[in-house]
């Protein structure tokens, strides 16, 4: 078929040498939007520009005839005249990408193809089409740079990630390839699974099946044999248009081993404690009955007397230590301490308590109140250890000369004792750890184990109730705890 050749810059007809049936598809591709062709001659000036490259440019079809495309295009020339010039020497160029201004508008994105075109054998010019892609390719680019910025903060919220397709990994992040021991080439189109331990794959193929999105941990394995630690979460994504699974690691290799470390301390110390406050009873009991005896026998003087007294006091002080250290064994190791309820008058076990603290300590005063109805289900021997505890921590934590205020009070819900002294504050620092085990402030004397606090929450939570401290500047510190009336298995 003979090449038709346009010599003007509008839509002309066809050389009658086109088939006739051809022709509304000709006309159909001259009007085709997004779709320029053009026709330049041996100079490489326009011949015929289409009407929908005129658009496309928004420049009048004027601004064409016998320009060349540096002076019409010059924000294109760069990228175009070079492909123009291979194409006048003969070369075919198909699919090729130019970018930058074109006439009124800002940077455009083209395909273009540039076809050598001849006449009687001889060259009479090229054929030119661009096709405008700047959507698309501004549509990439903001695809990319949404991409980049994922990897971006994935990168800052966890130790590595990986994206793979059934196992294959297809990309994976440096800081993941470092914590494996490797880089990302030598990870890239392996199996997720070399770096997964024998006793992980069936948690990892589990949960790859079932497409489970929420955090599970796992042991790694790095090329050199070493163990990891590791937490995962993986979420379905979309990668080069298809569906993928995107993995965020965390290395927690540091927080088990601290974990097993405070695990085997904690259980090193029951173990201990459960030793030495069973073992020391016996040899406790036999000093406690051999001073009883002395005390008794009456026969000795002033000072044997007193020294029998501290002996009978120190065996006492080591005997309620020996019971806190039972205690926190039996809460730590049991969940908690049992607490056996029957019926009590808690108003005349605190009569009790407070007459036992006055014979201890002759010239304290100890103010005790109680009003409404204090009768409900409580273990006797518990709640008389823990006004024992709160009431000693009050004289220990006071002046000699000021009283120590113990208050009970009925509702018809349950039970508020209230425990007041008047010695300096407890520090802020130190109220959030008031009640854990072993936690002694720095008012503290060397009397005792730091465990009595403790031991009272424990009785307080195991009759349902809570216990709470206020302290401050001409307030003084107050302990509250509430009791239901009637306590759980009652």
């Amino acid at each position: 078929m003979a090449q038709p050749v346009l010599h003007r810059s509008h839509v002309g007809t066809p050389a009658p040498s086109l088939p006739e049936e051809a022709l509304p598809c000709f006309g159909a591709l001259l009007q085709a939007t997004g779709l320029g062709l053009a026709f330049l001659d041996r100079e490489l000036r326009f011949r015929f520009v289409s009407n929908a490259l005129i658009t496309l440019s928004g420049l009048p079809g004027t601004s064409y005839e016998g320009r060349t495309t540096g002076e019409v295009w010059p924000g294109l020339a760069a990228g175009l005249v070079p492909l123009l010039n291979r194409a006048i020497q003969g070369e075919t160029v198909v699919g090729a990408r130019v970018s930058g201004p074109m006439g009124t508008h800002g940077p455009r994105h083209f395909r273009v193809s540039v076809l050598p075109a001849s006449t009687g054998g001889l060259r009479s010019g090229v054929g030119l089409t661009l096709e405008d892609e700047t959507e698309r390719v501004e549509q990439e680019q903001a695809l990319r740079e949404s991409e980049e910025r994922l990897r971006g903060l994935v990168a800052v919220s966890c130790d590595g990630f990986m994206l793979h397709d059934a196992g294959v990994i297809l990309d994976v992040s440096a800081g993941l390839a470092g914590l494996f021991g490797c880089t990302r080439e030598e990870m890239l189109g392996q199996q997720l699974m070399r770096w997964v331990a024998p006793e992980s794959r069936e948690t990892v193929q589990r949960s790859l099946a079932r497409q489970v999105e929420s955090p599970y941990e796992l042991t790694g394995m790095r090329g050199d044999g070493k163990r990891l630690f590791l937490e995962v979460l993986g979420r379905q994504v979309e990668y080069a248009g298809r569906p993928v699974r995107m993995t965020a690691v965390w290395d927690i290799s540091a927080r088990k081993a601290s974990e097993e470390a405070a695990s085997r301390a904690d259980v090193f110390r029951e173990q201990l404690l459960g030793v030495v406050g069973h073992d020391l009873r016996s040899p406790l009991y036999a000093i406690q009955l051999s001073v009883g005896a002395l005390q008794r026998a009456g026969d000795l003087n002033d000072t044997q007397a007193r020294q029998v007294t501290h002996v009978a006091t120190a065996a006492r002080r080591m005997e309620r230590m020996i019971h806190e250290l039972l205690d926190y064994t039996r809460a730590r190791l049991a969940g908690g301490i049992p607490v056996r309820p029957s019926a009590l008058a808690l108003d005349k076990q605190l009569e009790r308590v407070v007459e036992q603290f006055q014979v201890s300590h002759p010239t304290r005063l100890i103010v005790a109140k109680a009003e409404g109805d204090t009768r409900g289900s409580w273990d006797e021997s518990r709640l008389g250890q823990l006004l024992d505890n709160l009431v000693g921590n009050a004289v220990q934590h006071s002046p000699e000369d000021t009283p120590v205020e113990v208050k009970l009070t009925g509702a018809s819900d349950g039970i508020t004792l209230m425990v007041r002294n008047d010695g300096p504050p407890v520090p802020l620092e130190e109220r959030s750890t008031l009640f854990e085990p072993f936690k002694r402030g720095k008012r503290a004397t060397g009397d005792g184990l730091g465990l009595g606090l403790y031991i009272a929450r424990q009785i307080v939570m195991a009759h349902g109730g809570r216990i709470s401290v206020e302290s401050g500047v001409g307030l003084g510190t107050r302990f509250i705890v509430w009791l239901p009336r009637h306590a759980p298995g009652a």
